[in-house]
């Protein structure tokens, strides 16, 4: 296993994405052990609700994941079905939210409770708000599967705070450069 920048080992996560991702391989008969062993992570590890992990873990097995299933948006499915309470203390702010507005603070304040290798912003322009989500400069992981689910997720909750079909105008990745 390639060695973690300097640093980044000690980088925490809830590892939420890690056990959505488990779970749904499980779901259809994927043997996971493999890339649990590749990334680093034990089952036991992902089934402590209240522990954490690494952030290099994490995203080593979401990658490795969607590599094995021959599945380039595996994040995209996870995030699809996933039970948005899953997201934990991100869903609940959200979701007691009076605004769109404070539910983006919210997500910006706090995301870094739930994984220390993001940053969260939100910039406002002329009725407009743009929620950013960055890594920290100096963790050179692999983190694209991790970073689309993310975005998903958010997409779903904050549909689900308000009951309407909010919908973002632009989600961009730096990873690819690609604009969804």
């Amino acid at each position: 296993m390639e060695s973690a920048p300097r640093g980044s080992a000690f980088l925490w996560t809830r590892g939420y994405a890690a056990r959505e991702t488990l779970g749904y391989l499980d779901r259809r008969g994927i043997d996971t052990e493999p890339l649990l062993l590749e990334a680093g992570l034990s089952r036991r590890q992902l089934a402590q609700e209240r522990g954490g992990i690494s952030v290099v873990s994490q995203y080593r097995f979401l990658e490795h994941a969607a590599i094995v299933t021959n599945d380039s948006v595996l994040r995209l499915h996870v995030a699809a079905e996933m039970e948005l309470r899953a997201g934990g203390i991100l869903f609940y702010l959200a979701a007691s939210s009076a605004t769109i507005s404070e539910a983006l603070d919210n997500l910006a304040r706090y995301i870094a409770t739930t994984n220390e290798a993001l940053v969260g912003g939100v910039l406002r322009s002329e009725g407009e708000a743009a929620l950013t989500v960055r890594p920290i400069p100096k963790l050179d992981e692999p983190r694209r599967q991790h970073s689309e689910f993310i975005s998903l997720w958010i997409m779903r909750t904050l549909r689900s705070a308000t009951s309407r079909d909010f919908t973002a105008s632009l989600i961009t990745f730096a990873h690819s450069g690609a604009r969804i």
